[in-house]
């Protein structure tokens, strides 16, 4: 708080100023030039009068356009009822008439036409006030104003929230789908575990707890991010696959071919895994992952086979894509692609996104990425 304070009064301060100023270099050409539509018809001698009095009769309305705007905005914030607002606007405009007939009297003394000037001043007071219609219209140009910028202000502020909302909804809906992941996965991981010790194979029991450890810790490593780099998301799906393939040995192979620099390239974190689950029964069969780096765009092939009726997966897969598209529209706001399709007895996934590489992408190790065939 105290780092604060002393940017925070002098930005104000510097607003203000500009405010003001603007106000009332606005205020003396509005003057000056409707002194000058006047011009012709002046004789020369009562220019100069008439140019001060034009000029101070503008700048009249620059406190008016301060002291409105407070009361517009309290009226917005608050949805007065039309009752209200009218019944404010008629009293906003009977003082605002007040307050510019009694200056433009004062102005009268010693600036304007010689006979207003020997006029008494409640006289002039009264007589300004049969003019009623360039105040009415320049009292309804500054609420109309000082409204329409509020409203922005309001707008904008209220996308901004919503997009924070959105933004935390859907970090919050990816976190629930992560520790989601984690209880079945413990127990058929443990359940496998367990029948490699009483079966004698301790090493695939050791190797199965590692991945299990893997895929933990790459989980808790990516809480709360909604990007991560490419290479990070292919090393969480990579041991999840060998956690797979240890538990069911020859059931499951993949390929995975990725150019080194796609590696640093942000995804939606979770995307690669939510595709490979899209088959009806995942982990099985043969799972290829591409990816291509052309034209500024990220392009990621998963390609599923031996997917047993492959126009019901294909149905069964956009369903369960409900989520996933969400993400990206959020992300992405529709500069993305995404495809599913059956093609080659599998299914086939693409993905096209923005190229952005992330700028720390060495926090995430992926040492040990590589293509293999299994």
């Amino acid at each position: 708080m105290d780092v604060l304070a002393p940017s925070t009064v002098p930005r104000k301060g510097w607003f203000l100023v500009r405010w003001w100023a603007l106000a009332l270099a606005g205020a003396t050409v509005l003057g000056l030039l409707s002194w000058l539509q006047m011009r012709t018809e002046i004789p020369p001698n009562l220019r100069t009068d008439y140019r001060i009095a034009a000029v101070l009769s503008w700048l009249l309305w620059v406190p008016v356009l301060a002291v409105l705007g407070r009361p517009v905005r309290r009226l917005i914030s608050v949805g007065a009822r039309p009752a209200v607002l009218v019944g404010a606007l008629l009293a906003g405009f009977l003082g605002v008439m007040v307050y510019i007939n009694a200056g433009q009297a004062l102005v009268s003394r010693f600036a304007g036409p010689p006979t207003v000037r020997k006029m008494p001043v409640g006289r002039v007071f009264l007589r300004n006030f049969k003019g009623i219609v360039g105040p009415g219209i320049n009292y309804l140009a500054i609420v109309g104003i000082l409204g329409t910028i509020e409203l922005r202000r309001r707008l904008r502020q209220e996308a901004l929230s919503a997009a924070q909302m959105e933004a935390e909804l859907a970090r919050a809906e990816l976190d629930q789908m992560r520790v989601q992941l984690h209880p079945q996965l413990l127990e058929d991981t443990l359940r496998t575990t367990a029948e490699f010790v009483r079966s004698g194979a301790s090493t695939q029991a050791v190797q199965l707890l590692a991945r299990l450890s893997d895929v933990l810790r790459l989980t808790l490593a990516t809480l709360g991010q909604e990007r991560v780099a490419l290479g990070q998301e292919l090393e969480f799906l990579q041991a999840y696959l060998a956690l797979q393939q240890i538990r069911a040995p020859g059931r499951l192979r993949s390929r995975v071919d990725i150019p080194a620099e796609a590696l640093t390239a942000e995804v939606p974190s979770l995307a690669l895994f939510q595709l490979a689950e899209l088959p009806a029964s995942p982990w099985e069969g043969a799972l290829e992952l591409t990816a291509a780096v052309a034209d500024g765009r990220l392009r990621i092939r998963l390609h599923q086979l031996a997917t047993a009726h492959p126009g019901v997966e294909v149905t069964e897969a956009a369903d369960r894509l409900v989520r996933l598209r969400q993400r990206l529209e959020h992300l992405y706001q529709g500069d993305h692609v995404l495809q599913v399709r059956h093609e080659n007895a599998g299914l086939l996934c693409t993905l096209d996104v923005p190229l952005v590489h992330l700028a720390s992408a060495e926090l995430f190790p992926s040492a040990g990425l590589r293509a293999a065939a299994r």
